[in-house]
């Protein structure tokens, strides 16, 4: 065993570098040179996974921004590459050597460049501190303490070590982004930006969380969060305070910046779904590329997730999803039920609107579910309804996941213009206007109050006042 010890030693010993930041020693296992190489490989699976935001001067905004900090950074000797991408979720992130992506869901719900600035100097703080390279680091070594302590003392001590490594990828924790939060402080500061846009993103991302957490509940699921400090700071946090005060103190203040309209430049940015995943309007789903219409009962909601569409009832006790497949032999809906689904029970065909298609009922871990197939073309619409555990009256939902499968169709000339994707545009506060009332005429699909509120820094119930410009949503 000490033989293993004394190469851990030795590799820790190897593999400490200077940060760049504090000019202290950290433990890293890679070069420079290999975090620029692993950047640019995840960067590619990045963009496979979600696409480039097809709009060429948003782009070029926010990677003039980021450029501009980034000279300011620790590490100004990296070229750094700003993306735009495609995605609802609200979130931003950076990779190793210098990329960052923020996602035009949270470009939507902010308000400022100053805010967008906050946002790209945190990430850029990660980089210069190099935080991932630092935990890709630690989650080495202890794969390599695993297998030592697993060769001399079973494998189950050695798992230990795998669930601490598997841990430090999960985030960064609470001191790298307390200190990405620091450096982007300083980089804003020194570029003529306030840091009081950091407490700006602060509170956008908070009222997010409240909202988050109390659909999340509703739905029966956990809530999804921004990675960052941002949503662990209470909104009160003394220690960031004390932090952009001790920068303000600090560092030299760049000349102040004239910021362009923000509001301007997101103009016309899409809400919400895009016309590539599919868009939903009320209670109606519209999908241009796989020619489909769906409806939902007007209390049901419609969630549109990259894997699969869901209509949840009320209060998320009843589930009905919508998974996609290749169909790949010719044989009549029956037969593949019979393949895919032996057990299943009270079967018969179905034919909606022209497509061919069998339903069923099953038993999945105990539980009655309610099973659908549609042959559409060369490919499988599968469904299955269900009840989350806890409830037991699946007679009384049975006949609505009837119903929405029955609304399986293809597009007509409505559908096809509704199917194009919502998108943000600025508009004055007339007299009168109330966010009730501009909820009431929104195409938001869901909780359209609560949506323009946060998409305006006025939730929970701050009124409009006449002439302010805010956000809606066409």
């Amino acid at each position: 065993m000490k033989k293993y010890y004394f190469l851990i030693l030795y590799i820790v010993i190897s593999g400490c570098s200077v940060n760049p930041v504090t000019g202290k020693q950290d433990f890293v296992m890679i070069s420079e040179n290999q975090e620029i190489a692993m950047g640019k490989r995840y960067h590619a699976q990045i963009l496979q996974q979600t696409p480039l935001y097809q709009d060429t001067d948003l782009q070029a905004y926010v990677q003039k921004i980021g450029d501009s900090l980034s000279v300011k950074s620790h590490r100004p000797n990296l070229f750094y590459r700003f993306t735009v991408l495609d995605s609802p979720d609200i979130n931003a992130f950076a990779l190793p050597g210098g990329y960052i992506y923020i996602n035009r869901g949270l470009m939507a719900y902010l308000s400022s460049e100053e805010e967008l600035a906050a946002v790209l100097g945190h990430e850029i703080g990660h980089v210069t501190a190099r935080h991932s390279v630092r935990q890709y680091s630690q989650s080495q070594i202890l794969g390599i303490l695993s297998t030592a302590i697993e060769m001399n003392q079973g494998r189950s001590a050695g798992n230990l070590a795998n669930l601490a490594s598997g841990a430090l990828l999960s985030g960064y924790g609470r001191e790298m982004e307390l200190e990405a939060d620091d450096l982007g402080a300083q980089y804003i500061f020194q570029e003529g930006y306030s840091p009081q846009g950091m407490f700006d993103v602060l509170s956008v991302l908070k009222d997010q969380e409240i909202y988050s957490k109390a659909l999340a509940k509703k739905r029966g699921q956990e809530p999804k969060s921004y990675h960052g400090v941002f949503a662990s700071h209470p909104s009160n946090d003394k220690r960031l305070q004390e932090m952009l005060e001790e920068v303000t103190n600090s560092y030299p203040k760049g000349t102040k910046k004239i910021s362009s309209n923000y509001l301007n430049k997101i103009e016309g940015i899409v809400y919400g779904d895009s016309e590539q995943s599919g868009v939903r309007r009320g209670n109606e789903f519209f999908h241009s590329e796989l020619d489909l219409y769906f409806s939902s009962p007007d209390d049901w909601e419609i969630i549109n997730t990259p894997r699969s569409l869901i209509f949840s009832s009320p209060k998320g006790e009843a589930i009905l999803q919508v998974d996609l497949e290749d169909l790949n032999f010719r044989e009549p809906p029956r037969s593949y039920m019979d393949r895919v689904a032996k057990n299943h029970y009270e079967g018969k065909d179905l034919r909606i609107n022209g497509f061919n298609g069998y339903t069923a009922l099953s038993n999945r871990s105990g539980r009655t579910v309610r099973l659908a197939i549609i042959f559409k073309e060369k490919q499988i619409y599968k469904f299955i309804g269900y009840l989350k555990e806890g409830f037991d009256s699946f007679d009384k939902y049975d006949a609505t996941f009837i119903k929405i499968i029955k609304t399986f169709n293809q597009l007509d000339d409505r559908g096809k213009e509704l199917s194009k994707p919502l998108r943000i545009n600025e508009y004055i506060v007339k007299k009168g206007d109330s966010y009730k009332s501009l909820a009431e005429t929104s195409n938001i699909p869901f909780n359209p109050e609560e949506q323009l509120r946060l998409l305006n820094g006025d939730f929970p119930d701050d009124p409009l006042a006449e002439g302010q410009s805010i956000k809606i949503v066409n």
